[in-house]
């Protein structure tokens, strides 16, 4: 297999099918350097990686790195004592002569920078060289793209060649030939709106970027998109509200103070259209930043839903001005809006969430300050549309966000009249002068113009202005499909109203037009696969379809991640044709639409939108069943990841999940509707032959997270009662994960005679089911027994052989790396108990350095807190401190699974050490949280231990704190830190060190 590097998007190098991640990561940048260089002098390679060291030094440095690139890709390098060279390579470049077939995908990793995270090396001749590399790339691609565009004009395929010219210009973004041709592209297929938002964007980029203004002739183009031309285009014109607009324009001009604007009005007064007005007249200027979302009737699935599509573009706007977050403002975000900053990989945890309420107002807070880091870049413009649609915790943000901001800013709010007095109640309440434009319908006159403006004379003439007056009642968006539906055929009846309107236009579509209407009105809206699947229609008819729906001003179309996404022109368009369609009919469509979002879910990425919108059409669909087993997907995926401390699962899949937030009070939330719909079903008989299944799997599920989190009485009710139908029905896999959970549960509780007989049991049942990872947890936890029975000996036996059990299976390619740590850390603790100090630290520090390794954060921070306690026994407060610190960031800005019991009482006494008498009080107050789920006797004796730590604490105090933990210690056989503790505190209290 030899040698293969990646240079499109993330460099990344594999030597005979195994991926190289080299310790020193400027032999990465060597080999790149010596493999598309075609080798290199030994001279040249000191001079461009080593420029600043002397001649002897870059020498030994340069065999260093080739000694490492040698050990670990041995036979990859030719060396000589003057030239270095690569036996022989292949790249991921080779396989681009297939984009320039337009039936072929474009990959993703086309798009990227090319060698995007090689290392950076700070060298002149090595940023040239590897900025002439990316050219010499991009200029293939390119190429590529140009030829698969020529195949695409000669084959007529409208769908590649636009697909292609977006890709062209997103690698050339400042080619102004590809811009104005994709939007000839656009304006051929009555997609001039689509059109102009091309040329927006390029204009802003390149002014931004360049320094640069659009040509002459570009300028032109985009301005005759929109030339009056046909009696069509008036349609694009904007109608009768000057005055608004006016309004409108003079707040977002303004250059200081935060400024709000709040349109509201009846469904189909033009709000949207208001807004759209006004944001494209400031969208061609330089240094603005508009950030928008829509209240959507799916998004209220999940708390701060409506707020997802603002939080997506701050990521990318802090991305594109260079702006790094705080990583734990980043993890907070990302936990709850998954795609901000999606390539981080930030995420957040469970411990975290119950020390710190993670409410609107924290929120708003850390939103508030990206905001304003970017408010010196650029003005801001933000834009929540539709606020009646926002779920509670969308509008309780916006709130919050209000009372925080006092940079620039301006923000425009749209509603319909029923959310009117709580938004004017809410404005008062911030004291905030706001810009209230209320709209109103059209006056006669203004109907009479816009009617005469549109139709012919004759047609007008022959109704009569009452005619167009009384009908349309002033309603922009029912004047509008009357005039619409007139010019298409003059004899039309207008008389019945928006419904029937509308209904009569769908009428004259061809079937498979209509067909696209009703998958598009049950999705809501979506993308071209998703519409094509629920619409039963091949791809290319339901683009031709689509074509036709956005010509005749049905549907729109915009962008989402770089690919097509339609939507109705007005959501009242939407509500008609769904209420057309007969119940029947409507849920076979949400089963279908519901089963089209499946083939894009994957238990292993949290994506809360998705998951939101697959239970909306399972609850539309009227299948609970179904909507019953969506929430235990989600569930399992939740309470494994999040409230489990040590997850039994295989490195692949466990290093392949994105862990999600998720607070106790979104998971109870969850588990509250799982019962509610087991209820349904069980009444209702609905279930089937399937109810047993999913009841027990609900209370196996609901059993572990109450046992997680101490709520032993709770979850010993559900586990039970879920292996009770399991035994009775031969669910063993699902019995089996009910007896983890009960050894887990009696291992918090310290009970080593019901751990050990459960922890048989499970040996048993893993042993007949064939499930050795659970065979190897069960002989761990029969470890733990003995361990807390003070028989070290046998329990390090024990653990030992549990370790060989997990090692076995990496012969069948399952790694269960976590469990085989958790046992070694047990094994520290019992070898820390015995005084053998070095070799307990030696144990945890591998643990630490695998799951760093690996990223492996789950137990991570854990095992850091393991290593740190074994520091303080050492008298080690150097490394003490470093493990404890490495713990507590990792813990609280990054990725930090559950926290344990150890970190934060360890972290009091460190501050306290280093005089930060606040810092171990906030600790002290975390350790006390953490205690209430989990109260183990060594968790509640390092907190006394904490406490008599204090040196803010008086004697009497601090000597009463050091008994109760002396007392702890002596019943765990921790014998050797109850002695010091003794010394410490109760026989010399002026000392400040461990003795």
């Amino acid at each position: 297999m030899g040698l293969k590097l990646t240079l499109l998007g993330n460099t990344s190098i594999e030597y005979n099918g195994v991926k190289i991640n080299f310790k020193l990561r400027k032999a990465e940048a060597l080999v790149y350097y010596i493999a598309l260089n075609g080798g290199a002098s030994r001279e040249e390679l000191k001079a461009v990686f080593w420029y600043d060291k002397e001649d002897a030094r870059a020498s030994a440095n340069l065999r260093n790195a080739l000694y490492l690139i040698n050990e670990t890709m041995p036979g990859a390098l030719n060396t000589d004592k003057r030239r270095v060279s690569v036996c022989s390579f292949t790249c991921d470049t080779d396989m681009l002569q297939s984009i320039k077939d337009p039936a072929a995908s474009i990959p993703e990793s086309l798009l990227w920078q090319p060698l995007k995270d090689i290392p950076c090396i700070a060298s002149s001749t090595f940023c040239g060289w590897l900025d002439a590399e990316r050219r010499k790339i991009i200029s293939v691609i390119v190429s590529l793209l140009r030829e698969r565009i020529a195949a695409a004009y000669d084959t007529n395929n409208i769908y590649a060649l636009e697909e292609s010219l977006v890709a062209l210009l997103k690698v050339e973004p400042y080619d102004e030939d590809s811009m104005l041709e994709l939007m000839e592209l656009y304006k051929a297929t009555n997609r001039s709106v689509k059109a102009a938002d091309v040329y927006k964007n390029f204009a802003a980029a390149i002014h931004t970027e360049c320094g640069l203004q659009v040509s002459k002739r570009a300028q032109e183009y985009y301005a005759s998109l929109f030339a009056p031309d046909t009696p069509c285009s008036n349609t694009d014109k904007f109608w009768c509200r000057t005055d608004e607009l006016t309004q409108i324009m003079n707040t977002l001009r303004a250059k200081t103070g935060k400024n709000v604007i709040f349109v509201n009005g009846e469904a189909g007064i033009g709000k949207t259209a208001l807004i759209n007005k006004a944001l494209s007249s400031i969208m061609p200027s330089s240094g603005t930043f508009i950030f928008s979302s829509r209240g959507t009737v799916i998004g209220e699935g999940y708390d701060y839903a409506s707020w997802n599509n603002v939080i997506v573009s701050l990521g990318a706007a802090l991305e594109k001005t260079g702006i790094v977050p705080q990583k734990r403002s980043a993890s907070i975000l990302s936990g709850i809006f998954p795609s901000f900053m999606r390539e981080k990989h930030f995420s957040f945890n469970v411990d975290i969430a119950m020390m710190t309420e993670i409410n609107p107002v924290v929120l708003a807070l850390i939103i508030a300050e990206m905001f304003h880091a970017l408010s010196s870049k650029a003005r801001l413009v933000l834009v929540l549309e539709d606020v009646h649609r926002f779920d509670i915790r969308s509008v309780e943000l916006i709130e919050a966000i209000l009372s925080v901001v006092t940079f620039p800013i301006k923000i425009i709010i749209s509603s319909r009249p029923e959310s009117v007095k709580y938004m004017t109640a809410m404005f008062r309440r911030q004291d905030i002068a706001v810009t209230e434009i209320k709209l109103s319908p059209f006056t006669r006159s203004e109907i009479l113009f816009i009617s005469k403006s549109i139709l012919p004379k004759s047609t007008v003439e022959s109704r009569g202005a009452a005619y167009f007056v009384n009908e349309s009642e002033g309603l922009p968006l029912m004047l509008f499909e009357m005039l619409r539906s007139l010019r298409e055929d003059p004899e039309s009846d207008c008389s019945n109203g928006l419904g029937a309107l509308i209904m009569d236009r769908t009428d004259r579509l061809s079937e498979k037009e209509r067909s696209m209407l009703r998958a598009m009105s049950v999705c809501i809206a979506g993308n071209p696969d998703i519409i094509s699947e629920t619409a039963a229609l091949p791809k290319n008819d339901t683009i031709q379809a689509a074509e036709v729906l956005v010509s005749k001003g049905l549907i729109e179309e915009h962008t989402q991640d770089g690919r097509p996404f339609w939507c109705f022109t007005h959501q009242k368009l939407r509500e008609y044709i769904y209420s057309s369609i007969p119940l029947s009919r409507r849920q076979e469509l949400h089963r279908i639409a519901a089963s089209a979002l499946e083939k894009r879910y994957s238990s292993r990425t949290w994506n809360p939108e998705l998951c939101a919108a697959i239970r909306h059409h399972y609850t539309q669909s009227g299948d609970k069943a179904l909507e019953l087993k969506q929430y235990l997907r989600e569930l399992v995926f939740d309470v494994t990841l999040n409230h489990d401390i040590f997850p039994t699962l295989p490195d692949k899949l466990l290093l392949s999940c994105s862990a999600p937030f998720s607070s106790r009070s979104e998971t109870e939330r969850k588990i509250s509707k799982v019962l509610t719909i087991l209820d349904k079903l069980r009444y209702s008989g609905e279930g089937g032959d399937e109810y047993a299944l999913l009841e027990a799997t609900c209370f196996e599920i609901i059993g572990d997270y109450m046992v997680s989190w101490g709520e032993y009485d709770k979850g010993l009710i559900y586990i039970n009662e879920s292996a009770a139908i399991s035994r009775k029905n031969d669910f063993h896999e699902i019995n089996i994960y009910c007896l983890k959970h009960l050894a887990y549960m009696y291992l918090q509780t310290e009970n080593s005679t019901m751990l050990m007989k459960t922890a048989r049991e499970l040996l048993t049942a893993a042993k007949e089911a064939n499930m050795p990872q659970y065979l190897a947890t069960a002989v761990r936890h029969i470890g733990m027994a003995y361990f807390m029975r003070l028989d070290f000996r046998l329990a390090e036996e024990i653990f030992l052989h549990s370790i060989e059990l997990f090692k076995h299976l990496k012969l069948t390619g399952k790694n269960y790396t976590l469990s085989i740590l958790v046992a070694k850390c047990y094994l520290g603790e019992i070898y820390q108990r015995h005084g053998m100090l070095d070799r307990a630290a030696d144990l945890l520090k591998e643990c630490s350095d695998v799951c760093e390794e690996m990223n492996l954060y789950w137990g991570w921070s854990y095992f850091l807190a393991g290593a740190a306690d074994i520091a303080l026994d050492r008298n080690d407060m150097d490394g003490f401190f470093e493990y404890i610190d490495k713990g507590v960031n990792l813990f609280e800005s990054y990725k930090g699974g559950r926290c344990g019991y150890k970190l934060y009482s360890l972290k009091a006494i460190a501050d306290i050490e280093r005089f930060d008498f606040l810092g171990a009080k906030h600790a002290m107050g975390k350790t006390e949280i953490l205690l209430t789920a989990v109260n183990r006797k060594e968790g509640n004796a390092l907190y006394h231990l904490a406490k008599a730590w204090d040196k803010e604490l008086g004697q009497d105090e601090r000597r009463a704190e050091a008994k109760i933990a002396t007392k702890l210690y002596k019943q765990i056989g921790c014998t050797l830190r109850a002695d010091w503790i003794k010394k410490k505190f109760l026989g010399e209290c002026e000392q400040n060190s461990v003795s």
